[in-house]
């Protein structure tokens, strides 16, 4: 008896303490707006920071690439058809679109959590008057619209309390809006540190960078974004290469590209500057991220921390003659950047497992234990970003369900001309194709093994013809997928049929 009783002791003795038996971990996300997956090679600390000592995704897409969709696909798990935000604003879209009540901070937040939002929430707040603290949130440090794309003369609402940061012409390094969002999330970060708060925390930074300056009416200048003052120029000299760039032959593309002209010299000039001047403010960022990851660590809450890096969408630049814009299903639109360090998760792991955006809320909820009141649409990527061979095959929806504007080149006497409007479409993305199905009839096949810049549609092509039949079905059962079905895999696809096999 004496023996059960002192073994009983020690096992006491021995075992962790509840606190820590219980703890759970911190989330951190960092989402940048229009970052494409190339931006990163200007992120070194990003990428050393969080891809490096954690996983790297290197299929990452998000299923609509447009703003407020796209954001709201990351607080729900949803696609966007099911959470119902199908545009930037009203009628269909903008912040009111969106059902707050049934979002990642108010299922984060009943599980226990702190919740902190720092930077731009869904586009179209604050700008109508109604500047409430969405459901779930109990730290919120948002920015206003419009002014959330104004690096200078910003206004935020701090905890119900409107301040504006410097104005729109006085380029004060001081008042910076990266670096202002990043010391409010630092603050964060201290307000758990020793002697701080002790419960979990989850902490969302939305960052504008290298999305566009909106300029105010009043403004006879017209800026595309400008970095911070002590990197421009940074990038001077940096060249701006795409095999995409200004499509030759564009006679496979549906009409919206098709009526689109060759882009001129002054277009190409002002891509060239634009794409500097986004570099140059994604280096704020990279600090910003490092700034984090110090303080984590300082305060000891490094090694029980989630830190995610993410982007809204990408960001075309002249690919297929677009002059600039998102909304599209192609590489540059779709591909982000995904950096996942954590708990449990090696450093140095690299996963080409296809993953969207959809994935983000439950990887949250799967680290933290918290649950949803549905049924989401998308997966946890931890035991991809665990087991780096690990491997689906599910497949993953684009949907573009308003339609938007092809830009036009940038030269204001083709500027009639040049416009032209985007329909609806769904698209399907497997590890090898890209489908889209254009309302209308218009259709794309895209073989990424042969064809990884998107210049040549094979749907016409009799190889691939059992290929595009099958995907064809598949996406008119993905385009209204609900919970579980937007999950299944796609069994194998047949290899297109040789071409000896068709008579010339």
């Amino acid at each position: 008896m004496r023996l059960l009783l002192i073994t009983a002791l020690l096992g006491a003795l021995l075992s962790p303490a509840p606190a820590e038996a219980q703890r759970r971990p911190n989330l951190v996300v960092v989402m940048t707006d229009d970052q494409t997956l190339s931006d990163l090679d200007a992120m070194p600390e990003t990428r050393r920071l969080v891809g490096e000592a954690g996983a790297t995704f290197s299929n990452a897409y998000v299923s609509y690439p447009l703003c407020c969709p796209s954001r709201a696909t990351f607080l729900t798990g949803r696609y966007a058809h099911n959470h119902g935000v199908r545009t930037n604003g009203p009628p269909d879209g903008g912040v009111e679109a969106l059902d707050a009540r049934h979002t990642l901070p108010v299922w984060l937040q009943r599980a226990g959590y702190d919740t902190s939002h720092v930077g731009k929430y869904l586009n179209g707040y604050g700008l109508r008057g109604d500047d409430d603290v969405p459901p779930g949130w109990s730290n919120w440090h948002a920015t206003l619209d419009k002014s959330t794309y104004a690096m200078w003369g910003y206004r935020m609402n701090d905890n119900g309390m409107e301040t504006t940061y410097g104005s729109f012409r006085d380029e004060d390094p001081a008042l910076y809006q990266t670096d202002i969002l990043r010391d409010k999330a630092l603050e964060v970060i201290r307000a758990h540190g020793p002697g701080g708060d002790e419960d979990p925390f989850l902490l969302s930074l939305n960052l504008v960078a290298p999305h566009g300056e909106i300029v105010p009416p009043a403004s006879t200048t017209q800026p595309y974004l400008r970095p911070a003052p002590r990197h421009r120029g940074r990038f001077a000299t940096l060249p701006f290469l795409s095999p995409a760039y200004d499509e030759l032959d564009v006679s496979d593309k549906p009409a919206h590209v098709r009526r689109l002209r060759r882009l001129g010299p002054q277009a190409r000039l002002r891509i060239e500057r634009d794409f500097r001047a986004r570099r140059e403010s994604l280096l704020a960022v990279d600090e910003a991220v490092a700034a984090l990851v110090s303080e984590l660590s300082l305060t000891g809450a490094l090694a029980d921390t989630y830190v995610v890096f993410t982007s809204d969408n990408g960001f075309l630049q002249g690919e297929h003659r677009i002059a600039k814009g998102k909304y599209f299903p192609y590489d540059p639109s779709a591909h982000v950047p995904l950096l996942i360090r954590g708990p449990g998760i090696a450093a140095g792991t690299i996963s080409d497992e296809l993953v969207a955006n959809v994935d983000l809320a439950p990887t949250l909820l799967a680290a933290s234990g918290a649950r949803a009141d549905r049924t989401l649409d998308g997966r946890s990527l931890l035991p991809f970003a665990r087991d780096a061979g690990r491997r689906s095959a599910r497949p993953l929806l684009h949907e573009g369900l308003v339609g938007g504007d092809v830009d036009r080149d940038g030269d204001a006497a083709r500027a009639q001309e040049q416009r032209s409007r985007a329909g609806v479409y769904a698209a399907i993305r497997t590890r090898r194709y890209l489908y889209v199905a254009w309302r209308g009839g218009g259709r794309e096949l895209y073989d990424r093994n042969v064809d990884p810049f998107e210049l040549v549609s094979v749907h016409r092509d009799p190889r691939y013809a059992e290929v595009r039949d099958i995907l064809s079905d598949e996406v008119a059962l993905l385009a209204r997928c609900r919970d579980s079905a937007c999950r299944d895999g796609l069994g194998g696809l047949p290899r297109p049929a040789p071409l000896s096999d068709f008579p010339r």
